[in-house]
């Protein structure tokens, strides 16, 4: 008895210990002009993790939007909401940069 006690205790303790995913709301993008209609499109068809472990250019988030458009039957958007959230997309996930070699990228 005592050990069905103490293993589910420490099942318990696993489920506690479970990641917390992270909410579907515009706050989970950075401020700046554009997150919401970003958030509100994409998100329309897809979570925003696959924008947040994203790092494009801005060309490629624009050839993005057209291959969504032709290939993902996304409704396309008005020029002025495409390039204010291509332009949010490239600004805020734009492509990462390498920490160069040898250097500790934890310190300045």
């Amino acid at each position: 008895m005592l050990r069905l006690l103490l293993l589910s205790l420490c099942l318990g303790g696993v489920a506690l210990a479970q990641p917390v995913p992270v909410p579907e709301e515009p706050s989970v993008f950075p401020p700046g002009d554009g997150q919401e209609e970003t958030f509100y499109a994409c998100t329309a068809c897809h979570s925003t993790a696959i924008i947040r472990r994203s790092g494009f250019t801005r060309a490629q988030w624009d050839g993005l939007m057209d291959w969504m458009v032709e290939k993902q039957g996304m409704n396309p958007l008005e020029p002025a909401d495409r390039r204010q959230i291509v332009d949010y997309l490239a600004q805020h996930y734009g492509p990462r940069t390498a920490p160069s070699r040898g250097r500790n990228p934890f310190l300045n």
